[in-house]
């Protein structure tokens, strides 16, 4: 038996009992924990934890172990051991604490076992841990690994200016190189991406800048980076510190400048991220020191959080663009805290950030995996990568192309365009038919964006487009034929990243390389696709539902994987009709033309029929984000940071994405007192309204420009979500961590929105609840479905934030559905004239035999009936608890049951 832990640690004093259980709250085991009976009175009860692996999942054979006395007192006459063999060597006292903390190594794959044994006599077990050991590269929580993956270690740059990962590509089968740590410090006198630079120790530089951290203090500006791959992503951690008098921390002399708290940013996107290891991380933004003040970095030196004190640590499978999978995302930030914390010690708390895509990973991780990320910070976000509205976009934008006269897709009498510019070609090619077809009504561009919700028409052609490419598994040429190749192109149809090369993209079988422009098909006969790729049936295929396969189970007709989405039975527009902004035979009209995609994403005559396996399996597992698991104990600042869905250009980043966030915490959970709301904070110019707005806004002169506001936001809500966590972990007196996360929010941090006067300046934040409103008729009376309460607006004028910054309906509010937004494939009830009343009340000649055939004709569009949203969705169920394991496809594993 080697020594015992007693003589080096006999004069050790405990600390306050809240300071230790503050250090014993970073991780806890999920395993067993046995207390023996031997030993002094203070020593009753050990514990033992793992603070890297606070789920009982390690990785890679280490984990950063703490053994603390439930009475905070020093710990002496104990011997540790993993799997029978003496680790004590590896312990010392954590600092401020008389735990103990030391990283064991050496474990084997699968379970091991950590015993704290009584010195005196080594038969006395005084506690114990069970941790399950995983390889560095995965998996854990989503298995298999998709295959293939890119590497693209020698595309990365490890800091602007700096090499390369790797001078040539890697052909190991997990992208692997060697770990590496750099210095860096911000220079003083450089700009722009130039402000980082190697630091040499042996040559100090005079430009090496002084940075404030939160405390007060001054320090170098020097940063340790570190740069690996872990799951098979490249991973970076940076934290300010000193390469000549700690060039080496560790968590028991850490580093002097970490402050405990680490910020994990995300990165945005969808399109593209399959298959590939990446390069790009999560940007923060929100400092005028950083190479892009604005937007920030795409790699893990972010100025705000670091030059403050906090630890950064990211990965390029955390961004979405790259990886498109909210439980391979969890599973890489699991797995780079765990190195975070084994290499500086007890993680405080953990800060999610970030935009768009990045906010559906916040969401989506934060509710199905509790504890990885404490705060949210979340810019332009939505709740998930289900949205419907963008598949949508494409079903509206196809109907006005090929069904309709009067409306043009042309948008050059505005400026500025969308994403996507206007190309006559397919118009022009299908103008004379469409006028010689008596059975097509005349839609105006307004009529367009009144049935499907948007503020402007332009956003139904920011869905169909660049978004709504997700959906589209098949290259297309733009123009080159059917009417599902004029949103074509590779940034709007097929979306990979360029590694990623033609011969392995997938083409269907029955793939053409041209046909008559604007075809469409007639009952029973759907036309091969338009592809200018070779036929390759089994080559990748990049869609969320392929790229989460083994999450949402394989469809055993086709090989891929199971589709979720429906839109059977949906009244498109029933708003704008009961609300008089388009007529019966409209609305008729576009139910029984509007169809749906095929699993490839070609246009169908006939709706989205919903695969029910796959979409059971999307409710489980929180690609449809629920709400009520980790969510419930999360401090969440929700923002807008683009307001830019009334400027005419249109948008996918609509604000009602941020209320469903909201409307689904209520439906949860009852409240949604952990949820603040900004808006206004956007660098917006002054603009015109669009003239091809939805009919029910108001004719507004030009709006005003509001800028110079979204640093000092962004540097606002940073501060005001660390008060909120601090104050969080640091409250020990609550039952539960949903109860501490709502008493410790901060007084002054509430709802409201930016814009009264000069950015900056006292009064210019308006305190106002953010609720789901503006000018739209949707908004006067509502949608005709109960909603949660104090999330919409109704009335005709619009709250002061809401007249600033109006929200705009969408397609799904429009038919019907409550603001929550989880019925992807509705409950059906029969076609019946109640629906129906708000037209009738404006058109009181809609009686006798006219309203009989209209309801005919109805029952004839809606052969199945209608949507019923008065129940829940097919299928729709809460997750089937949090920390989820995938073992194969479709099978889904819970670790914990969700909390009541």
């Amino acid at each position: 038996m080697k020594h015992p832990l007693s003589a080096r640690l006999k004069k050790q004093r405990h600390l306050s009992a809240l300071a230790l259980a503050l250090l014993a709250g970073c991780g806890s085991s999920g395993s067993d924990n046995d207390s023996g009976n031997g030993g002094s009175p203070a020593q009753a009860s050990l514990r033992v934890t793992s603070v890297s692996s606070p789920q009982g999942m390690a990785s890679g054979g280490d984990s950063l172990i703490q053994v603390s006395d439930a009475a905070g007192g020093a710990i002496d006459n104990v011997v540790i051991r993993l799997n029978g063999r003496d680790v004590s060597a590896a312990f010392r006292k954590a600092p401020n604490s008389g735990a103990l903390l030391g990283t064991v190594t050496g474990m084997s794959n699968g379970e091991n076992r950590i015993e704290v044994l009584d010195a005196a006599d080594p038969s006395v077990v005084r506690a114990s841990l069970t941790l399950t050991n995983y390889p560095l590269q995965g998996p854990i929580l989503y298995a298999p690994q998709e295959q293939p993956i890119a590497c693209e270690t020698h595309n990365f740059t490890i800091y602007p200016g700096g090499p390369k990962l790797s001078d040539a590509p890697v052909t190991n089968a997990d992208c692997t190189v060697p770990t590496r740590v750099d210095w860096v410090y911000h220079d003083a006198s450089k700009a722009g991406t130039a402000v980082w630079q190697r630091y040499d120790p042996a040559n100090p530089p005079a430009s090496v800048e002084q940075t404030t951290l939160a405390d007060g203090s001054k320090v170098p500006y020097i940063v340790r980076l570190e740069t690996g791959v872990i799951n098979r992503g490249i991973y970076q951690t940076a934290v300010l510190g000193d390469p000549v008098a700690n060039p080496n921390p560790t968590p028991q002399t850490p580093a002097k400048s970490w402050n405990g708290k680490l910020v994990y940013p995300f990165g945005q996107s969808c399109g593209g991220g399959w298959y590939v290891q990446g390069t790009s991380m999560g940007p923060v933004g929100g400092s005028t020191a950083s190479a892009n003040g604005v937007s920030g970095d795409f790699n893990v030196l972010n100025d705000l959080p670091l030059r403050k004190g906090y630890a950064v640590a990211n990965s390029t499978l955390n961004f979405f663009g790259q990886n498109c999978n909210h439980i391979i995302s969890a599973e890489t930030m699991m797995m780079v805290k765990e190195r975070v914390a084994e290499n500086y010690g007890p993680i405080l708390y953990t800060m999610g950030w970030g935009n768009s895509g990045s906010s559906i990973q916040q969401s989506m991780i934060a509710d199905v995996y509790p504890g990885l990320i404490d705060g949210l910070v979340m810019f332009n976000g939505f709740p998930d990568n289900t949205n419907i509205a963008s598949l949508e976009g494409r079903l509206f934008y196809n109907f006005q192309l090929n069904h309709t006269k009067g409306g043009t897709t042309e948008n050059g009498t505005f400026a500025p365009l969308p994403n996507a510019p206007y190309d006559p070609t397919y118009d022009n090619a299908t103008a004379a038919r469409r006028a010689a077809d008596a059975s097509l009504l005349n839609w105006s561009n307004s009529d367009i964006a009144a049935v499907s919700g948007f503020t402007t028409y332009h956003s139904v052609r920011q869905q169909a487009s660049f978004w709504a490419g997700r959906l589209d598994s098949v290259l297309r040429t733009p123009n080159a034929g059917d009417r599902d190749n004029v949103m074509a192109g590779a940034g709007n149809s097929s979306v990979f990243r360029a590694i990623i090369g033609n011969e392995r993209k997938y083409s269907p079988a029955n793939a053409v390389a041209s046909a008559p422009m604007g075809t469409i098909p007639t009952a029973g006969y759907t036309p091969p696709p338009v592809s200018p790729l070779q036929p390759n049936p089994t080559g990748l295929r990049p869609n969320v539902a392929d790229h989460n396969k083994n999450t949402l189970g394989i469809d055993p007709a086709t090989g891929f994987g199971r589709s979720y989405s429906a839109n059977v039975g949906v009244q498109y527009g029933l708003n704008a009709l009961n609300s008089g902004q388009v007529s019966m035979a409209q609305f008729i009209n576009l139910n029984d033309k509007i169809g749906g995609v095929d699993i490839d994403g070609n246009h169908t005559a006939a709706r989205i029929q919903p695969d029910v396996e796959g979409l059971k399996n999307a409710y489980r597992s929180g690609m449809i984000m629920y709400g009520g698991g980790g969510l419930a104990q999360t401090a969440i600042l929700n923002m807008d940071g683009l307001n830019n869905e009334a400027t005419g250009a249109g948008d996918l980043h609509l604000k009602f994405f941020h209320y469903m966030v909201r409307a689904r915490l209520k439906a949860a959970n009852g409240h949604f007192d952990n949820h603040v709301m900004w808006n206004g904070q956007a660098n917006v110019a002054a603009f015109v309204q669009d003239p091809h707005a939805h009919a029910a806004s108001p004719v507004l002169p030009p709006r005003p420009a509001y800028s110079g506001r979204r640093e000092i936001v962004l540097e606002k809500a940073f501060d005001s979500m660390d008060r909120w966590l601090t104050a969080t972990v640091n409250d020990k007196t609550s039952a539960s961590r949903a109860a501490a996360v709502v008493r410790n929010k901060p007084a002054d941090l509430v709802d409201g929105c930016f814009g009264a006067s000069t950015p900056g300046a006292a009064n210019d934040f308006i305190v106002e609840p953010q609720t789901f409103g503006g000018f739209n008729t949707v908004f006067l009376k509502g949608n005709g479905t109960a909603q949660p309460a104090g999330t919409v607006s109704t009335g005709a004028t619009p709250s002061r934030c809401n007249a600033m910054f109006p929200a705009s309906s969408y397609p799904r509010f429009e038919a019907g559905e409550p603001l929550t937004g989880r019925v992807v494939q509705c409950q059906l009830k029969p076609v019946s004239a109640e629906d129906y009343a708000g037209y009738a009340a404006l058109n009181p000649g809609w009686t006798g035999a006219t309203r009989d055939a209209d309801l005919a004709r109805l029952r004839q569009v809606f052969a199945g009936g209608v949507c019923d949203y008065s129940k829940p969705g097919l299928a729709e169920q809460p997750l089937a608890g949090t920390w989820l394991r995938v073992t194969g496809p479709g099978q889904l594993v819970a670790g914990q049951p969700l909390q009541k």
